[in-house]
């Protein structure tokens, strides 16, 4: 962080690309939002759905926590459906 409390640069982009791979992700997967939040809230996610959404169609930032805990419920999500 810099000194005004805001991200540098170099957080920016890695943020930026992390909701790309992660929108990428659910564009491709055939996993539906309605099932994707819920499983991502009780992992401890603080986004609401609305918000989750726009995270998902690169219209949001998220902190990078948030993220990685979308990216993790996908996975945990998709493993279910294929076991």
């Amino acid at each position: 962080m810099s000194a005004d409390g805001t991200a540098g640069p170099d957080r920016l982009l890695e943020a930026d690309e992390q909701r790309r791979a992660v929108a990428q992700r659910f564009r491709d997967g055939k996993l539906p939002l309605i099932k994707l939040w819920p499983y991502y809230y009780g992992l401890g996610g603080d986004a609401d759905e609305m918000s989750l959404d726009a995270y998902l169609n690169e219209a949001l930032h998220l902190p990078a926590a948030q993220g990685q805990l979308i990216s993790t419920a996908m996975t945990e999500l998709a493993a279910d459906e294929v076991g």
